[in-house]
């Protein structure tokens, strides 16, 4: 089987605006374009690679990004993240759909990228196309996804309210049919056991225990984890919901990694800075990063 094939999914731009705009898309970088079925020959006979699709008929997804709600208990804003990894996570065959303006673009391309999802978004050509750039420089074969919590879904508004809330809180889970005993911690969410889901959420890493957490973050509420690998080598994406750059994040990860990576968007040669791998662990800091950041890190 080619190489090619074994690469991460890259999301694709659904743009309906007419071949008449072709320039647009060649000056942004765009090779290839998702299209309605009436426009499909009108793109080919412009020699552009267009493929016909149906947004009807794809899972749409929300604007990804974050809004800031006053604490009841003090006069402050707490950040509450809208993120869509979970969704991809339950139902990972679905091909999804984002109808986003430019400053969501990074965090909606990141979403999918960082899942494997085939996702297709409707927005602007050049901001895609940055974006997409970016994911062709660092796109590797797909890692197995890495979780250590399984959540046993019926398909219950219960369920996805509890994963929604787990993955904002970068407790990395699996989606279950059936407990998994190699899983350190298997939950069931019910209407009885997580009626209220922050509460769940924080029952949830207390039985875990924060040693046995795979990720933990320091310095950012807006930021959340996805962690891919095989034992020898992983990945970790970082996506960053708010519209400003985070700085001095410490990352923890519960394996030691003595070689890292970082590849951070739109900031050239990023660099983990007070790297450490001591007591089974790996820490390390990201000096600043925008919407996305991906670490490779191997033995």
């Amino acid at each position: 089987m080619p190489a090619l094939l074994l690469l991460a999914i890259l999301p694709g731009l659904y743009w309906d605006a007419g071949p008449h705009t072709a320039g647009t898309l060649k000056q942004a970088g765009i090779d290839r374009v998702y299209v309605p079925q009436s426009q499909k020959d009108a793109w080919t006979a412009q020699g552009v690679d267009a493929l016909a699709i149906d947004v009807a008929q794809l899972t749409k997804l929300g604007k990804p990004g974050v809004q800031y709600r006053m604490n009841q208990a003090s006069a402050t804003a707490v950040p509450w993240i809208d993120a869509n990894g979970w969704q991809m996570d339950r139902d990972p065959k679905r091909t999804y759909y984002y109808d986003v303006p430019a400053a969501a673009v990074p965090i909606a391309m990141a979403e999918a990228y960082s899942r494997n999802a085939r996702a297709v978004i409707h927005t602007d050509p050049p901001s895609f196309g940055r974006m997409l750039m970016f994911l062709k420089g660092i796109d590797q074969p797909a890692l197995p996804a890495q979780a250590n919590i399984g959540v046993i879904d019926d398909g219950s508004e219960i369920a996805a309210e509890a994963m929604n809330l787990l993955a904002r809180r970068n407790l990395l889970f699996r989606v279950l049919k059936a407990p998994d005993p190699k899983l350190d911690l298997n939950l069931q969410p019910t209407a009885k056991n997580a009626s209220d889901p922050f509460a769940y959420a924080q029952d949830v890493r207390q039985k875990l225990g924060d040693d046995k957490r795979l990720v933990r973050l320091y310095g950012s509420d807006v930021v959340l984890a996805n962690l891919t690998g095989n034992g020898a080598q992983a990945r970790l994406f970082l996506i960053n919901y708010s519209n400003r750059k985070v700085t001095g994040l410490r990352v923890r990860l519960r394996a030691p990694y003595p070689k890292a990576t970082l590849h951070v968007f739109g900031i050239e040669n990023a660099t983990p800075a007070d790297y450490l791998t001591e007591a089974g662990a790996t820490e390390l800091t990201i000096p600043e990063m925008n919407a996305f950041a991906v670490i490779d890190l191997s033995r």
